[in-house]
């Protein structure tokens, strides 16, 4: 059986800090792309000495919004995504192509462990690892959302998706935050350009507030990150309250916010069997897309309103 093809993607905008790492960890592929959002760096440089195929792109507030388009134009039977500011580890040659071939006919999707650091720290606790992330697939078998941070869709069911365990497959390193002073600049940025309900009437303070009190509780594991866990974790929190905030000022009228009553209600509606669930389902990305896929399917059958 001849040896299927792999296609790399990487997508940059002003990548040229880490892009290097990206593409030469992907030059074993087959085909190597680089789709560009109007980079003003040397991006476009880097991509085209490691032979990479260029395709320039408008600019998007995320990369879910164009990922869609440009892995429909890939040559490969296989696609392997990667963001700019990742890289495969060294071993990835040898076991993504003993992946496909050992489990590529009966699943259609890998999810890959993934290392995130913040600095030179690999953050381990509060469910950062091994999160998992659908970048190994079948040409045609995932879509992405077009909102941010978003699991794609496996389109053959997730009973397609496979898990490769932190001990048997490559890892992919994610630098994500040089300091914490980052991380805050970024979570800000994502926070206003997300896109808000704009019902006043169904607006509801509490769930922000909730929402703050969940990632205090889920992100907080001192014993394996020590300090910078906590304070990640209350950089979290605080986004959570932020875009709270951002909701409410886009809102016509703005409806009461009830900040008082709100932070009873948040901390109730928090229960510990539901932070235990959510650590457990944060390692579980296979397990996450099956329990989805059964939901979507129980709305599908129950009666509409109205």
């Amino acid at each position: 059986m001849p040896k299927p093809k792999i296609t790399g993607i990487v997508h940059t905008r002003d990548s040229a800090a880490t892009l290097e790492a990206a593409l030469a960890s992907l030059a074993w592929v087959d085909e190597l792309m680089v789709v560009d959002m109007q980079s003003r760096d040397d991006s476009v440089a880097i991509a085209q000495r490691h032979g990479a195929v260029v395709h320039q792109t408008e600019v998007a507030p995320y990369v879910e919004v164009v990922r869609n388009r440009f892995v429909a134009q890939a040559s490969g039977d296989w696609v392997l995504v990667l963001d700019s500011d990742e890289y495969l580890s060294g071993d990835a040659p040898e076991l993504v192509q003993s992946l496909i071939a050992d489990k590529g006919g009966s699943y259609d999707a890998f999810a890959l462990p993934r290392y995130n650091y913040l600095g030179e720290q690999v953050m381990l606790g509060g469910f950062r690892h091994p999160d998992y992330q659908v970048r190994l697939f079948k040409k045609g078998a995932v879509l992405w959302p077009g909102t941010l941070h978003t699991p794609p869709v496996i389109t053959t069911g997730p009973a397609r998706l496979w898990e490769v365990l932190p001990e048997r497959g490559p890892h992919i390193h994610h630098r994500n935050y040089r300091d914490l002073r980052q991380l805050i600049s970024r979570q800000l940025t994502y926070a206003l350009r997300d896109i808000y309900p704009d019902d006043p009437a169904a607006f509801d303070f509490a769930a922000y507030l909730a929402r703050a009190h969940q990632q205090m509780a889920l992100r907080s594991a001192p014993e394996a990150d020590g300090d910078l866990s906590q304070a990640m974790a209350l950089v979290m929190a605080w986004d959570a309250v932020m875009r709270g905030l951002i909701h409410w000022d886009s809102l016509e009228p703005r409806p009461p916010l009830n900040m008082l009553d709100g932070f009873p209600r948040a901390a109730a509606q928090v229960p510990r069997w539901e932070i235990r669930l959510r650590r457990y389902l944060g390692r579980h990305l296979a397990l996450r897309h099956l329990l989805r896929a059964v939901w979507v399917r129980l709305r599908a059958l129950l009666p509409k309103r109205g």
